[in-house]
């Protein structure tokens, strides 16, 4: 959790101006482009106009103006810092983010059921709730950084065909307890920001991200560490048939220094040992200067590093 002076009373919503839209453009009509955007949208709940550019592909132009009509016509809504609309406070282009609307939820539902036909699958669910358009800056920025995060994983598995995403989660079904046997038991609950898995060829790797931008006090951050390294050392990880997945967690930070500050965290913390089916599984961190949309393959490249090599960069799948 965000430290007391990390919050924010809310963020700044922008008011749609269909009028304007249509005076400037036209009348708007929902197109195939537009539902593939709705759907882009809120499968990563909240996502920056580059995001979506670079996701939906076309011209940029185009998808600007599309965002544009989707904003207007309330099917997406635009969030931003206050701090941020106040060019006296913080200068430079306020970071706007686009969120599924009701009304846009609704018809992408529309749209998926008329895909899947009479006779085909019933269509997955478009989960929507309205307190989704009542977040804190905080709750936002971090968010995006973690949707930053699958957005360039996402663009860089398209050009490694050998490499695929075959799952990826967020939210409580990926949240878990892990018991710690201190001198007195107690229990942590851990809250990955997401989950996925990654399989080339044979090696397959079970992730957990964890999206670190400097929030949260040193405290809960070695517990949360602790909590991870219990858990990947319990003997539930193992398969019936007595096989350890490979599970690495991954901790991306928003700056150097901070990376180098929670390595340091992670080296000098006593790792619990059980004797009778040890660990299989290791922390890896990485900036998100590392990785970039613009070359989104080296968030897959050797740009991560742990405390067991300290001076080595690691890749995500060896």
């Amino acid at each position: 959790m965000p430290t007391a002076a990390a919050r924010s009373k809310g963020l700044r919503k922008f008011i749609p101006q269909p009028d304007h839209f249509a005076e400037r453009y036209g009348r708007f009509t929902l197109t195939a482009r537009d539902v593939e955007i709705l759907d882009v949208v809120h499968r990563y709940r909240y996502l920056e106009a580059r995001h979506i550019r670079a996701l939906v592909g076309g011209s940029g132009q185009q998808i600007t103006r599309r965002l544009q009509g989707l904003f207007h016509n309330k099917y997406l809504g635009r969030y931003a810092r206050r701090e941020r609309m106040r060019l006296e406070l913080d200068s430079g282009a306020p970071l706007i983010a686009y969120g599924l609307e009701l009304k846009g939820a609704r018809a992408l539902e529309r749209h998926r059921g008329a895909a899947a036909g009479i006779a085909g699958p019933p269509p997955a669910l478009v989960r929507w709730k309205k307190e989704y358009t009542r977040r804190t800056e905080w709750f936002l920025e971090h968010h995006l950084m973690v949707s930053n995060f699958r957005c360039v994983l996402e663009l860089a598995l398209r050009e490694a065909p050998d490499t695929e995403l075959v799952t990826w989660n967020q939210g409580k079904e990926t949240w878990f307890r892990v018991s710690i046997p201190d001198q007195r038991r107690r229990h942590v609950r851990l809250a990955p920001d997401a989950y996925f898995v990654l399989r080339r060829g044979g090696q397959v790797r079970h992730i957990y991200l964890e999206a670190d931008r400097g929030t949260e006090e040193h405290r809960r951050v070695r517990d949360k560490i602790v909590g991870y390294w219990w858990h990947l050392q319990s003997d539930r990880r193992a398969d019936p048939n007595a096989v350890r997945r490979r599970v690495n967690v991954l901790f991306v930070t928003t700056s150097e220094r901070r990376l180098l500050g929670l390595l340091a965290t992670l080296r000098a913390m006593p790792k619990p040992k059980l004797r009778d089916h040890g660990g299989k599984g290791s922390f890896l961190c990485c900036s998100e200067l590392e990785y970039t949309i613009a070359h989104p393959t080296g968030i897959l490249g050797s740009v991560w590093r742990a405390t067991t090599h300290p001076t080595t960069w690691l890749s995500l799948i060896p």
